[in-house]
C-alpha cells in the first residue's frame, strides 16, 4: 500500500476569518441564551457596558418602555413595586439592543439629585 496523501494549504483573508469567527460566536451566545432570563444586573454586565442600575432604567427602561414591555411584546417586565425584581427575556433583550443601539445616547450622563 501506497500512501497517496499530500499537504493541502490554505490562504484564508484576515477579514473574512474574522468575519466567520464573529457569526460562530453570535450563533453560539444566541443559542445559549435561548429560553434564558436575566436579572438587571446582568442585562446591564452584557448589553449595557455596565452601566449603573438608574442609568439603565433612566436611559432605556423609561424612553423605550412602549416597546421593550412585555405586555407590548417586548423582552422586559418591570417589577411589581419595592422589593420585585425585573425579568428581562436575554435573548430578545440582546437582539433589541443590537438592532436598537443606535437610538440609545450612551453619553447622556445622570443627574445629581440636589437636596
Amino acid at each position: 500500500m501506497t500512501d497517496t496523501s499530500r499537504a493541502i494549504t490554505i490562504t484564508i483573508d484576515d477579514d473574512c476569518l474574522q468575519r466567520l469567527i464573529e457569526e460562530r460566536l453570535d450563533d453560539l451566545i444566541n443559542q445559549d441564551i435561548t429560553g434564558v432570563t436575566w436579572s438587571l444586573d446582568q442585562f446591564r454586565r452584557y448589553c449595557c457596558a455596565n452601566k449603573a442600575k438608574d442609568w439603565v432604567k433612566a436611559f432605556i427602561f423609561i424612553p423605550f418602555a412602549d416597546e421593550i414591555d412585555y405586555e407590548n411584546g417586548g423582552w422586559l417586565i418591570p417589577p411589581r413595586g419595592k422589593g420585585h425584581c425585573a425579568i428581562i427575556f436575554a435573548k430578545q433583550a440582546k437582539e433589541w439592543m443590537e438592532s436598537n443601539h443606535h437610538r440609545i445616547n450612551w453619553r447622556e450622563k445622570l443627574k445629581k439629585l440636589e437636596g
